[in-house]
């Protein structure tokens, strides 16, 4: 069967984005809708998947909706067989903004219903009435962060509980690339992923955040911010500098032998947390252990 491709972001869906489909669906032509699966926006790829699919079923559109990685062009060779359209639309059409609508949303301002169809509005008010909650997993490098989180997100979602991943790694390589590791560029991207994860937990996500954020200041800073609309939980996943140099021994010396500067437990200290909800010591615990001890304190929260 052959279908009218469309890409986008759709953050979030609207009558816009459904208008530029609107010749192909009067036409009677299958639709195939590609949701870019763009870590930095406020709504999840599956809640925009949800959305669009709900639309479609309100109108009766036959349209297969797909989440893609995210893309960095999209390339056509000669003679590949596909027509690139232009679809033009009313002025009035192309004046209707996602990011209006999210500041809409961020403002409590009900009139973002007028800009998203019937069926998708739904969909995005009840996630939006999901209790919102941030993990935030802190430690120095290959403490085991990032691999417990992984963990703690396939569970949750297992369970039917609708997860956001946040890291640094992936931070710096988006919308953190100007940033260097030193204090006050660990503070900017701090405050960057703070504001990130507090808007998708605000939309009723479980945000789960793997940061070094090694001094107290700073996490304090971050616990009250983000707990002026959601759950805050520090999980404190701690490591020896001995254990976790045996699970990066080549990172670990180049930290050793200065060629990497502001390595956090070598050249940088790391201030543990006086307070966290959690304590982690994967010297001593599996990975799947903690994670296991994660999830049972945050179900009864939901």
């Amino acid at each position: 069967m052959k279908r009218a491709v469309f890409i986008g972001r759709w953050s979030p869906f609207h009558k816009g984005h459904l208008a530029i489909m609107k010749k192909k669906i009067d036409q009677g032509i299958p639709l195939l809708i590609l949701v870019r699966d763009t870590h930095y926006d406020v709504y999840p790829a599956q809640l925009r998947k949800r959305m669009i699919e709900a639309t479609m079923s309100k109108l009766k559109v036959n349209a297969k909706v797909m989440i893609i990685d995210d893309i960095e062009s999209v390339n056509y060779g000669r003679g590949v067989g596909y027509k690139v359209n232009e679809i033009k639309v009313s002025e009035d059409i192309k004046r209707i903004s996602a990011t209006q609508i999210r500041d809409m949303i961020e403002k409590k301002d009900n009139t973002w219903k007028e800009f998203i169809p019937k069926g998708a509005d739904k969909v995005l008010e009840d996630y939006m009435k999901g209790a919102g909650i941030v993990v935030w997993f802190t430690g120095i490098p290959r403490a085991g962060k990032s691999q417990i989180a992984d963990l703690v997100s396939l569970k949750l979602e297992e369970a039917g509980i609708k997860t956001q991943i946040m890291n640094s790694k992936e931070l710096r390589s988006t919308i953190s690339k100007d940033l260097k590791f030193t204090k006050e560029d660990r503070k900017k991207n701090l405050e960057r992923a703070t504001y990130i994860a507090k808007l998708l937990s605000k939309n009723g996500s479980v945000v789960l955040c793997s940061f070094i954020s090694p001094y107290q200041t700073e996490r304090d800073k971050i616990r009250k911010e983000i707990e002026e609309t959601s759950t805050f939980i520090e999980v404190y996943v701690k490591a020896s500098v001995k254990e976790a140099r045996k699970r990066d021994p080549e990172l670990y010396a180049m930290a050793e032998k200065g060629v990497i500067k502001h390595f956090t437990g070598i050249s940088d200290p790391y201030e543990e947390p006086k307070k966290p909800e959690l304590v982690l010591n994967t010297d001593k615990t599996s990975f799947e252990e903690c994670a296991k001890k994660v999830v049972e304190y945050i179900k009864p929260l939901l």
